[in-house]
């Protein structure tokens, strides 16, 4: 890259990005650029007109080329935000999407109204561990444990919740297979299980290729992870004054909806939009 302005080089980067197709490409440059020279929003803001530091280009060009390539900011920048904090996250780990926050919004939203002071929660398929950390830094007289199949998903949860102070219990293992132990004891379960229509797989955004299949492969139906994590759930939330809150996709919602009536016939079982009117979550609520 030539040397120039660093208001001109964001426009140059700008062009570049935008023309593979990156939506927003303003605000990448602007985040790569930021990350490359270590500099905040501020000090960004303030150096528009100043010559852009040489003895960072060659690496702000690797990172540029690495997202013009498609591959998701967040793991050229080794982060993103969820719940107002910050989170490390790889290729190991499923970025945790600003939707998902409804699963901490919906869990602690319960436990306040129904008056349960300790509880035991259990986030299963954690990744990067950013719903279990949430919420263990959210009720701090919470007991928190998560499950995840990948050694590396929980390499990543476990540096996030050193890393924010959160004590939470992580176990390999296949959903909940780990917490058996805990048969009939746990007060909340909140889970981001694989669930996208293997039809579907093909014609995902590139970013979203990127990312680990296995936290995002659902099966013909979408349903491979969630009948096992609905057999589970029933196994290990205590009967009454409980609940489970579980991601899904809207074209599975109805299919979701009569599997979790057939499951938990004594519940309440309703669905949840997103901000943008999208089913996003299914509630099973004991009385």
């Amino acid at each position: 890259m030539a040397a120039e302005t660093v208001s001109s080089l964001i426009r140059s980067i700008t062009t570049r990005l935008s023309s593979v197709g990156i939506e927003d490409s303003g605000i990448d440059t602007r985040l790569l650029v930021r990350h490359a020279f270590g500099w905040s929003a501020e000090q960004q803001l303030g150096r528009l007109t100043d010559p852009a530091p040489a003895e960072q280009l060659e690496l702000l060009e690797t990172l540029v080329s690495r997202r013009a390539g498609r591959e998701p900011l967040q793991y050229i920048t080794g982060s993103t935000e969820f719940y107002r904090r910050r989170f490390a996250v790889d290729p190991r780990v499923l970025i945790p999407r600003p939707e998902t926050e409804q699963l901490v919004v919906q869990a602690i939203e319960f436990m306040r109204e129904r008056g349960i002071e300790t509880p035991r929660v259990a986030d299963i398929c954690t990744g990067s561990g950013a719903v279990a950390i949430s919420l263990a830094l959210e009720m701090p007289a919470a007991e928190v444990v998560a499950t995840d199949i990948s050694a590396g998903a929980l390499y990543v949860a476990r540096q996030n919740a050193g890393s924010l102070g959160a004590e939470v219990g992580f176990f390999e293992g296949d959903l909940l297979d780990p917490l058996l132990d805990d048969r009939g004891r746990i007060d909340v379960i909140v889970s981001n299980p694989p669930y996208i229509l293997r039809g579907a797989m093909p014609g995902l955004q590139a970013e979203v290729a990127r990312e680990p299949s296995l936290a995002l492969d659902g099966g013909d139906d979408g349903l491979d992870v969630i009948r096992p994590l609905f057999v589970g759930i029933l196994e290990t939330l205590k009967p009454t004054n409980s609940a489970a809150y579980i991601e899904i996709d809207p074209p599975i919602q109805d299919t979701v909806m009569q599997l979790a009536l057939a499951t938990f016939p004594h519940a309440g079982i309703s669905l949840l939009t997103d901000l943008s009117g999208l089913t996003r979550c299914v509630a099973i609520e004991q009385p």
